[in-house]
């Protein structure tokens, strides 16, 4: 969006113009004045927009804004925010007129205030009356057009053999096949190949809601195995120690007993 120049804006641009040219007159003055009083041989400390921030700080000239030297350079550049503050604009004059020694007066500070009034004014009807010029909008990009899908060649339908019945059959129901089911009778050839008997698959337990769970023992796993063994293995090591500790002490208590019996048949 782009704003078009428009009479309120030319309106409010040149009460801009005419006040902060006051302003800049007022600061060149103090500028004149800093300049006179700086004794030779010396460099000026301090530039004009810091030495009015200091003094507007200093006498409380603007309660409610903290004024520094940006603030000030962007006044006297014309900002319309700033400009159209009459606090600030009032402030700077008499900051000015404190550094120059000459205090500004009431009907002077009044025609300042009522300017800085009239340019807040005429900013804001200008910004009212804008005439808004919509920024040229992209031309529509086309969509891309979608590849066709590759073709997938048909695959010939194959009939699935239906799956057989492996239901539990009772042991009456099946024939059991072998040389005792042919009869006596009925010789049988020698060429012909007697059948093989058919494997009945066991009924797989399936779990009943509502019935008790089944029991199923679990095989003790490699590692508990390992310990029995090992614990089977210290019982007996233990036991053979316990048994050639009581041989040792029955060894020598008969040793004892022997050597006390000589010693009392010398003595005797």
């Amino acid at each position: 969006m782009t704003e078009a120049l428009t009479p309120r804006w030319q309106e409010a641009d040149e009460a801009v113009h005419s006040l902060v040219a006051v302003l800049v007159a007022e600061a060149a003055r103090t500028a004149d004045r800093s300049a006179r009083k700086r004794p030779r041989g010396r460099t000026r400390s301090k530039s004009t927009r810091r030495h009015i921030a200091e003094v507007v700080r200093a006498h409380k000239l603007a309660p409610g804004l903290r004024v520094d030297r940006n603030m000030v350079a962007a006044l006297m550049l014309g900002h319309r925010d700033l400009i159209s503050n009459p606090v600030l604009v009032v402030a700077v004059a008499q900051a000015c007129g404190i550094i120059t020694g000459r205090k500004l007066a009431p009907k002077r500070a009044a025609r300042l205030r009522a300017a800085s009034v009239r340019v807040g004014k005429l900013i804001a009807r200008a910004n009212a009356e804008t005439i808004r010029v919509p920024a040229p909008r992209p031309a529509p990009v086309p969509p891309a057009p979608v590849p066709p899908a590759p073709s997938v060649p048909s695959v010939p339908s194959v009939e699935v053999a239906p799956a057989l019945d492996v239901s539990p059959v009772p042991d009456a129901a099946v024939p059991v096949l072998g040389a005792a089911s042919v009869p006596e009778s009925a010789p049988v050839p020698h060429d012909t190949p007697v059948p093989e008997a058919v494997p009945v698959p066991m009924p797989v337990p399936v779990p009943v809601p509502g019935a008790a769970p089944v029991k199923v023992e679990a095989r003790p796993s490699a590692r508990r195995a390992s310990r029995a063994a090992a614990r089977v293995a210290a019982r007996r090591r233990r036991r053979r120690r316990q048994r050639a500790r009581r041989r040792w002490l029955l060894v020598v208590g008969a040793l004892l007993v022997l050597v006390a019996a000589v010693l009392v048949g010398l003595a005797s």
